[in-house]
């Protein structure tokens, strides 16, 4: 096949540009050590260099103005994009430096020279944890591991043109609910940042990612990955944002499954929210085993919705007789169960009190918990910040006045001691 047929128009992020000439480089990291006494060198080598690809390329026409800005906006987003390279194809690429020229002698065109890296996949940490983080180790295996199952279990070759569509709705609508999860948890800097160029550059390059199945991959967990990691909000608020992702179904087919076509429409289907499915799973469970819980209870009952929703989608996963999904989900759910009842042992228990007459929540505090303070805690707890826990927990009017009759919540002092009677 001769050198013609198999160049590329050259793109990144989407945006197009015109090779003129390109170069790369690599090699081996060599080391070499050199002893006293000794003539010859002893040579290590550490591995393969980072390929770096140096392209020169241009925009040019009526419409120069507009595609030099697209591509700076491309160059200068934050994280690693789809470069189409137009000697080697498809890579996930990041951007180490470039530069942009135009002159008036050459109206109508923009100059660049723009240095590329390969991207690369973040390696698992091998270094041992303490007890009670299984949460986030298992949440990294299942993560790690995610886009290459994908990519074994997605293909358009030779689709039908209603297959490739319907892959482009699904991960649009992966876009959307991901834009939706993001509006609860706010945030700002460069983890918002780093959200927003996902978002935009996820359904913008849908139709070339398609057929880079890895790279898609990449692109849906770092979408995930970035909703996940987006500030504010408490609590209650974090773990919604990706219950949302984990509940997200797209469209069911209408068209019965009875042709290759179709098979192959729903096995992308699978693939593609398996895929969604389970990032946003692992990052559910690194979050809830994470949070700051006020009492055993309210942990055991995030442990508890979390392991429903993951019991699910294993039963779901069963029942079209992939059991390798269906063991990701349940051994997300063990790894939480495990922290959570790691973590028990140092959380309060809640119990209830009626009292017998009205009196202030400074006072109940002082007679519940004495004048010590909880130096268990990161701060330590006042009386005042005590009577002030009991105040929010019960939504009491005033705290000067919590009232006879009703009963209250309260938390215990110390892991499994209950505070003085009343």
């Amino acid at each position: 096949m001769a050198w013609r047929d198999q160049y590329q128009q050259g793109s990144f992020r989407g945006a197009p540009f015109r090779t003129e000439a390109e170069e790369r480089t690599g090699g081996r990291r060599i080391v070499s050590h050199e002893f006293p006494g000794r003539d010859e060198p002893v040579t290590e080598d550490l591995g393969r260099r980072a390929k770096q690809f140096s392209i020169d390329c241009h925009v040019i026409g009526a419409e120069f103005l507009k595609q030099r800005d697209d591509l700076l906006t491309a160059l200068e987003a934050p994280g690693p994009g789809l470069l189409v390279h137009p000697q080697y194809g498809r890579m996930m690429a990041v951007v180490f430096d470039y530069a942009c020229s135009t002159s008036t002698e050459e109206g109508g065109i923009a100059r660049f020279r723009i240095t590329f890296g390969e991207a690369g996949q973040a390696v698992p940490s091998k270094f041992s944890k303490s007890a009670g983080n299984e949460a986030e180790k298992m949440a990294d295996n299942v993560t790690g591991k995610a886009p290459k199952d994908f990519e074994k279990g997605f293909s358009i070759e030779d689709a039908a043109s209603f297959v490739e569509e319907a892959a482009t709705e699904i991960v649009k609508g992966m876009g959307q609910i991901s834009q939706l999860a993001a509006g609860l948890r706010g945030g700002v800097g460069p983890a918002l940042r780093a959200f927003e160029a996902g978002l935009n550059f996820l359904p913008a390059n849908v139709v070339s990612l398609l057929r880079a199945p890895l790279s898609l991959a990449m692109s849906v967990t770092g979408l995930v990955l970035a909703v996940s990691a987006l500030g504010g909000g408490g609590r209650r608020t974090r773990l919604q944002s990706l219950e949302m992702l984990v509940d997200w179904q797209p469209p069911e087919m209408e068209a019965p499954i009875r042709t290759p076509q179709r098979e192959l429409e729903m096995a992308n289907r699978v693939a593609l929210t398996h895929l969604f499915h389970v990032v946003a799973a692992a990052e559910l469970v690194r979050t809830a085993a994470a949070l700051d819980y006020p009492s055993y209870e309210e942990a055991v009952a995030v442990r508890d919705s979390v392991s429903d929703r993951l019991d699910r989608l294993a039963l779901a996963a069963a029942d079209r007789g992939d059991d390798a999904a269906a063991e990701d989900f349940d051994q997300l759910r063990r790894a939480l169960a495990l922290d959570i009842a790691a973590r028990g042992a140092s959380l309060a228990r809640v119990y209830h009190l009626r009292l017998a007459a009205s009196e202030p929540a400074l006072v109940l505090a002082h007679r519940l918990y004495g004048g010590d303070v909880d130096r268990r805690a990161r701060a330590p707890l006042t009386l005042e910040a005590r009577a002030a826990a009991i105040v929010a927990r019960n939504a009491i009017a005033h705290p000067g006045f919590v009232p006879a009759g009703v009963e209250i919540e309260l938390l215990t002092d110390a892991p499994g001691n209950e505070v003085r009677a009343a």
